[in-house]
């Protein structure tokens, strides 16, 4: 504990189905933990960019992704940062029912970051981010889960799932470490 991000990655890969499955980042540090290891088994299954996009735009993606293939399991991995940024409108996939599933990858910190806020954050904790996302979610109307061990996360996802499949939004929190290094291929 806290849980790797790339245990959340491999875990998913071995739960979903990948074939019928479409799956997007957001930019920072979750675009970084997918993007070496997500491995694709269809054309636009996978809706990656580089370095070119703002916190949140993923939660967008994923729902049109969901409205355009609507026989499709849609995905977005998201920070906590990023969650800060957008993740109220999570609350238009459940007004609109789009059964998408979004994962938060929680770490307490915009990690992303930390070269070039070395000041402001020393002043004023600009890196620091917190929240219970798992809560924010259930108080708009989407079930949600955090889950804190290792041991829940293929459970937790398989829950998910159910909701997902029924025709709902899902967001799962996971409390997962801090993550400044990255793979690189």
């Amino acid at each position: 504990m806290p849980i790797n991000q790339y245990r959340v990655i491999r875990d998913l890969m071995r739960t979903v189905d990948r074939h019928n499955t479409i799956i997007t980042h957001d930019s920072g540090s979750p675009r970084e933990q997918l993007l070496p290891f997500w491995e694709t088994t269809a054309a636009h299954s996978y809706l990656g960019w580089g370095k070119s996009t703002q916190l949140g735009y993923g939660l967008g993606i994923i729902m049109g992704a969901k409205l355009a293939a609507p026989e499709k399991l849609c995905i977005n991995v998201m920070g906590d940062s990023s969650f800060g940024m957008t993740g109220l409108d999570i609350e238009t996939a459940a007004r609109n029912r789009i059964p998408i599933l979004t994962i938060v990858f929680n770490n307490g910190i915009m990690a992303a970051e930390r070269n070039v806020l070395a000041i402001s954050t020393k002043k004023y904790g600009a890196l620091d981010v917190g929240g219970n996302y798992a809560k924010v979610a259930e108080g708009l109307n989407v079930a949600s889960r955090r889950v804190e061990r290792s041991a829940d996360i293929v459970p937790a996802i398989k829950a998910a799932l159910d909701v997902v499949n029924g025709g709902a939004p899902y967001l799962l929190e996971f409390i997962v470490k801090e993550g400044q290094e990255f793979s690189r291929y």
